[in-house]
C-alpha cells in the first residue's frame, strides 16, 4: 500500500527545493469546441476524463489548472496523481516503497505538488488515490495475461477478491477512494485499534470525519495524532517536526469551520512554534485578521508569508489585494507585478493591479491591465463586469 508515512515525508523534505512553477511548460491541451480555455475547472474536468487512458494529457491539463488558479488545492493534488500514472514501472516501485525511487528528483517534484496542495487545504479530497491502485492492478493483470497464466479479466478478478482479505488499513483506504465514507471510518477504526500508534491512519480517518462534517471527531483524531507524533523515535525527528505544523494547521481549519476563531488562531500559532517558516499558518492568520478587520495584523502576516515563500503567485496576489484595498497602492503594485511575473496566466492579479494603478492616477496603465484581465479571465469570473465597467469609465475620462 502506498502510505503517507513514505510519500508525505518525501514531499515535505523536497518542498524547499521544489519550485512549483519552475518547470517546462506543456502546451495547453486542445479542449472540445465551446469550452473555456481560461477556466481552471474546465481543464480539471477535461483531465478527469483522460486520467485513466491518457495520463500525460491529463497531467498537461492539470498543469494549466494550477497556473490558472494557483490557490486551488485540487489541481495540485490531481496533477500529482496524473504524473504518477504516466510511468507504470516507476509507480510500482513507488508503491512498493523503493527508496531509490522515492528519493529520485522526479518523485520529489511530483510529491511536492501533494504537499503544496495540503498546505492550501489540509483536507483536500484524496479519493483519486484509488486510481493508483487501479493502474497497478491492471498492469499486474496484463502481465499475467502476457505470461499465459490467465486472462487479464480473470487475473483482475483474483486481485479484487484478494483485496477482500487485505488489512483493515488497506480496505479503509480503498473504501475512501470509492467514497464509501462510512465503511472507511469503520475500517480505519479497526486499523487504528490494531496499530494504535500508526498516526497516518488517524490523519486519514480525521480527513473522512471532516469531509462528512463530523468535526468534533476529526479534532479527536488530530489531537491523538499530535500525541503520537511527539513520541516518535529520534530517527523520524525531521519528518515529525515538519508534519506537526501541518497537523496544527489542520486543527485550525477544523476550529474555523466550527466557528471557534480563538482556538483556530491558537492552532495556527502553534504551527508557527513548530516551524517559523511554515507560511500557510501566516496566510491563515492573515485571512482571519482580514475577516475581523484587523488590517495591521493582516498585512504583517502577509508580509511574513511572502518573506518565507516568495515564489508563490497566490500569496503575492493576496498580499497585493490587501495592500490595494487598504490605501497602499504603490506597495500593492510591487506585489501584484511580482505575482504576474511568477504566473502570467493568473488573471486575478491583473484586475487588482488595474485597481492599484487607478489609485495612483495611472489611467492608461490601469486600462491595459483590465483589458489583459478580460482576455485571460474565465467567462464565469464575477469580476469581468467590473473590469469592463472600469475600462468604459477610463475611456470616458480621456484615457
Amino acid at each position: 500500500m502506498l502510505h503517507r508515512s513514505i510519500t508525505l515525508a518525501a514531499a515535505l523534505l523536497a518542498l524547499a527545493a521544489s519550485a512549483t512553477f519552475a518547470q517546462k511548460e506543456p502546451k495547453r491541451p486542445k479542449l472540445p469546441v465551446g469550452l473555456d480555455s481560461n477556466d481552471a475547472r474546465v481543464y480539471y474536468a477535461f483531465a478527469m476524463k483522460n486520467l485513466r487512458n491518457d495520463p500525460d494529457k491529463a497531467a498537461d491539463a492539470l498543469y494549466w489548472t494550477t497556473r490558472l488558479d494557483p490557490a486551488w488545492a485540487d489541481g495540485f493534488y490531481a496533477r500529482r496523481i496524473a504524473l504518477l500514472l504516466t510511468n507504470h514501472s516507476r509507480l510500482l516501485n513507488y508503491w512498493n516503497g523503493d527508496r531509490r525511487t522515492i528519493q529520485s528528483s522526479d518523485i520529489k517534484r511530483i510529491d511536492s505538488l501533494f504537499y503544496h496542495a495540503l498546505t492550501i487545504n489540509p483536507f483536500v479530497s484524496q479519493t483519486l488515490d484509488r486510481q493508483l491502485f487501479e493502474s497497478i492492478a491492471d498492469d499486474i493483470a496484463s502481465k499475467y495475461e502476457r505470461d499465459g497464466v490467465a486472462s487479464a479479466s480473470e487475473a483482475r478478478y483474483a486481485i479484487d477478491q484478494e483485496m477482500k482479505t487485505a488489512s483493515p488499513g488497506m480496505k479503509a483506504w480503498l473504501a475512501y477512494g470509492d467514497s464509501r465514507f462510512d465503511d472507511a471510518l469503520r475500517l480505519y477504526a479497526e486499523a487504528i485499534h490494531a496499530d494504535k500508534h500508526n498516526w497516518p491512519l488517524r490523519i486519514d480517518r480525521a480527513r473522512v470525519f471532516y469531509q462528512t462534517n463530523q468535526l468534533d471527531r476529526a479534532l479527536t483524531e488530530l489531537n491523538a495524532t499530535l500525541d503520537d507524533m511527539r513520541k516518535q523515535d529520534a530517527k523520524d525527528l525531521i519528518y515529525v517536526y515538519q508534519s506537526k505544523a501541518l497537523t496544527e494547521q489542520s486543527i485550525g481549519a477544523v476550529y474555523q469551520k466550527l466557528g471557534n476563531a480563538d482556538a483556530a488562531r491558537e492552532a495556527f500559532g502553534r504551527a508557527l512554534q513548530e516551524d517559523l517558516s511554515y507560511y500557510p499558518a501566516h496566510m491563515q492568520l492573515a485571512f482571519m485578521a482580514i475577516g475581523s478587520h484587523d488590517t495591521a495584523t493582516a498585512l504583517t502576516e502577509l508580509d511574513l508569508a511572502v518573506q518565507v515563500h516568495d515564489d508563490d503567485p497566490a500569496t503575492r496576489y493576496v498580499y497585493g489585494l490587501a495592500l490595494a484595498t487598504t490605501g497602499k497602492a504603490p506597495e500593492a503594485e510591487v506585489q501584484l507585478r511580482k505575482a504576474i511575473e511568477l504566473d502570467p496566466a493568473y488573471a486575478a492579479p491583473h484586475f487588482m493591479l488595474g485597481y492599484a494603478l487607478e489609485q495612483q492616477s495611472k489611467g492608461a496603465a490601469a486600462m491595459a491591465e483590465y483589458s489583459t484581465f478580460l482576455a485571460i479571465a474565465p467567462q464565469v469570473d464575477a469580476k469581468r463586469e467590473s473590469a469592463a465597467g472600469r475600462i468604459a469609465a477610463l475611456k470616458a475620462g480621456g484615457f
